[in-house]
C-alpha cells in the first residue's frame, strides 16, 4: 500500500541537494516529457529540455530516485481509484509540503468534488466539453471523470505553472483526454504554455502558441459571443424601462 509518507520517503531521497519547489516542478516537467514520446525516434519530442533538467541529478547521484517517484505515484492512483477521498496524491503532496497553503492554495476536498460532479451530471447522450477555469491540481475534473459513463473532453486553466503540470498527469494517469492552460482565466487573451492530452495518438504533447490551443479558442469565442449580446441586453432593458 503506497502512501503520501511513502511519496515523501522517496522525494526526500531526491531532492537531496535542492529545494523541494524545484525538485517536484522537476519531477513533474521530467514525467511529462516521458510520456511525450515520439515514435519514430523512441525518443521524447522535449528530449533536449528533459537531459538539460536531469543533469543537476546525475552529478548529485539523485536521479535514481525520480523512477521510483514515479512507481509509487502511478501504484497509489491505481490504488485508490474507487477511494471516496480521491487519488490525487500530487495535489496532497503539494499542498502539505511544497505551498504549505500560501497564496490560498487548498484545494476542494475530493468529496466536495465528488459532489459538485454529481450535482452537474446529467444524462449523457453524446460527449460534453468539461472546464474548470481555476483547476489546481485537477480533482474537480478527476471527480467528474469518474462519474461519466461515456468520454468526455476535459479542458482546465490555472495561473499556477505548478499546478498546470499536476492537471496534465493527474488528467493523463486517470485516462482522462483533454487541454491544461497556464493563463489567467479572467484575462481571456492571456496565455503561458499548455499541454494537451491524448490517447490516439498516446501522449502528451506542449502548447506552446495560443493560437494552436483549442482551450484558448474556445475561451476567446465565449469572450467574444458575451461582448456581442451585450448591446442586445442593453437595449431590451432600455425598452422594458422606457
Amino acid at each position: 500500500m503506497k502512501t503520501i509518507s511513502s511519496f515523501k520517503t522517496v522525494f526526500e531521497k531526491a531532492a537531496y541537494g535542492g529545494s523541494y519547489h524545484t525538485v517536484f516542478d522537476d519531477f513533474l516537467t521530467v514525467c511529462i516529457c516521458c510520456f511525450s514520446i515520439n515514435p519514430e525516434t523512441g525518443m521524447s519530442f522535449y528530449e533536449d529540455e528533459y537531459l538539460n533538467i536531469i543533469e543537476p541529478y546525475k552529478k548529485r547521484g539523485t536521479l535514481k530516485h525520480f523512477p521510483d517517484l514515479l512507481a509509487e505515484l502511478v501504484i497509489f492512483m491505481e490504488e485508490n481509484l474507487e477511494n471516496p477521498l480521491g487519488n490525487d496524491m500530487l495535489g496532497d503532496f503539494f499542498q502539505q509540503f511544497i505551498s504549505h497553503g500560501q497564496n490560498g492554495q487548498f484545494f476542494t476536498p475530493f468529496h466536495i468534488c465528488t459532489f459538485m460532479a454529481q450535482i452537474n451530471s446529467g444524462e449523457e447522450t453524446h460527449s460534453l466539453n468539461v472546464m474548470d477555469p481555476a483547476c489546481g491540481s485537477g480533482r474537480m475534473l478527476m471527480a467528474f471523470g469518474r462519474l461519466a459513463s461515456i468520454p468526455h473532453n476535459y479542458y482546465a486553466i490555472d495561473i499556477d505553472p505548478l499546478c498546470v503540470k499536476m492537471t496534465t498527469l493527474n488528467l493523463f494517469l486517470n485516462g482522462l483526454r483533454g487541454e491544461v492552460v497556464c493563463a489567467n482565466a479572467l484575462m481571456p487573451d492571456d496565455f503561458s504554455f499548455g499541454y494537451s492530452i491524448s490517447f490516439c495518438p498516446l501522449g502528451i504533447r506542449k502548447i506552446e502558441t495560443k493560437e494552436k490551443s483549442i482551450l484558448w479558442n474556445i475561451h476567446q469565442n465565449s469572450f467574444l459571443k458575451n461582448k456581442e449580446t451585450e448591446p442586445k441586453k442593453q437595449e431590451i432593458l432600455q425598452l422594458q424601462l422606457f
